[in-house]
């Protein structure tokens, strides 16, 4: 573990326009995997509603990458210091996949700041969709394992870890990071989707054996947002959909991505004080895991293209007016 000092200011003071305020004040927030960007618009909300926040995050080896992830988690933290009231959040360096770097991060944040309320485990990875037949067994499985590692040995840890903790203090939440995949089957996605189940299992069975020392254990599932992470996956290089993302628009009921603020919004929700909310998997996706095959006109999402998908919005928007 390596606890990073951040220094300096924004030349101008940082702004994020958030409505939905709720009374987070006196909490404290640890983000695993803090610099990603789902938990970036998450903290951002968390700070302007009070709470303090710990961001933890791995830096990547590669010289060039690190410069550029080092000025990265310098300017979330310096945004936030321009958000909230205690000042930048504290960040460290650390592997969510090493038992003794978690437990350092548990017992530093635990030391500066007295008691930890909230833990979210946004650490996760995918990879490309496997094909048995035309890819190489070995890349396959050198993808599957490293995702299995990061994604769900990562999430044992943090929840072992941070268990600990709470279980002495008597209070306290942890939230992972689920997936449409934590249910439903993506495409290829092999190592993802076998991670995703298996987290929810991590939650349910965490949720049970914690709940008499008032633990909550929770997981979150968004839909599909579109980040770095999965740019890739979604898009061409010149910006048009993938088969695939259309596949997911033809079956999300709004015909749209979700949006980080939306995951945001429901994460907040997730972190106000519910004495009973334990061993849930909060799926916040427009709908996608219910959907199925409900409404044909989502088809056209799919195969008439973007164009027609453009159009169909319209169409519905001319039915049913807004007022």
């Amino acid at each position: 573990m390596e606890r990073v000092k951040i220094e300096g200011q924004n030349p101008e003071p940082f702004t994020f326009e958030w409505e939905n305020r709720i009374d987070l004040a006196e909490k404290t927030i640890l983000a695993f995997g803090g610099g990603g960007n789902l938990s970036e618009t998450f903290l951002y909300a968390a700070s302007l509603c009070g709470a303090k926040t710990v961001i933890v995050d791995l830096p990547p080896k590669d010289k060039e990458k690190r410069a550029e992830f080092d000025e990265k988690i310098r300017s979330i933290a310096l945004n936030i210091n321009d958000l909230g009231s205690h000042g930048a959040a504290q960040v460290l360096y650390a592997d969510v996949t090493n038992l003794q770097d978690v437990e350092e991060v548990v017992k530093s944040t635990a030391d500066s700041v007295g008691k930890i309320d909230i833990v979210v485990d946004f650490a996760g990875v995918h990879h490309p969709p496997f094909d048995f037949y035309k890819d190489d067994p070995d890349e396959m499985l050198g993808h599957f394992r490293r995702v299995v590692e990061i994604n769900l040995t990562g999430a044992f840890i943090v929840t072992m870890a941070a268990a600990r903790h709470m279980i002495a203090q008597r209070e306290g939440q942890i939230i992972h990071i689920c997936s449409s995949g934590s249910r439903l089957s993506l495409y290829g996605s092999y190592a993802y989707n076998s991670t995703k189940h298996a987290v929810e299992g991590l939650v349910k069975t965490a949720a049970a054996q914690l709940a008499p020392f008032n633990v909550r254990v929770n997981g979150i599932a968004p839909g599909t947002v579109e980040t770095d992470l999965n740019r890739s996956l979604l898009r061409n290089p010149d910006g048009s959909f993938k088969p695939r993302a259309l596949t997911i628009l033809a079956h999300t009921p709004s015909k749209k991505f979700i949006t980080r603020e939306g995951v945001a919004e429901t994460l907040l929700a997730m972190c106000l004080p519910q004495r009973h909310f334990t061993g849930n998997v909060v799926f916040a996706d427009d709908g996608y895991n219910v959907e199925g095959h409900s409404w044909p006109d989502g088809n056209l999402a799919l195969y008439g293209g973007p164009r027609a998908m453009e159009e169909m919005l319209q169409r519905l928007d001319r039915e049913y007016p807004k007022r």
